[in-house]
């Protein structure tokens, strides 16, 4: 069974910025994942620190000493 790709939308400008394939997340102009999804987290692919939680379909930036952004940063189109 192949993967079901998402898409998620910036919460700003309403547009598809990346799409998630399995539990990696990749930018709409490239083939290489920039982060993976575990649960209710997404962790960078270069750093490995959490980079966003997500909270039904919406993703808030993890911006450290467990705070987040008030705001959603991207959403689920689905």
């Amino acid at each position: 069974m192949a993967a079901q790709e998402r898409y998620l939308y910036d919460c700003e400008s309403d547009r598809a910025v990346f799409y998630e394939a399995g539990d990696y997340l990749f930018p709409l102009s490239s083939s290489a994942a920039t982060y993976w999804r575990d649960g209710d987290y997404v962790f960078c692919m270069r750093t490995e620190a959490i980079a966003f939680w997500i909270l039904g379909k919406q993703l808030y930036r993890h911006i450290g000493q467990g705070e987040l952004t008030r705001e959603p940063i991207y959403y689920y189109g689905d």
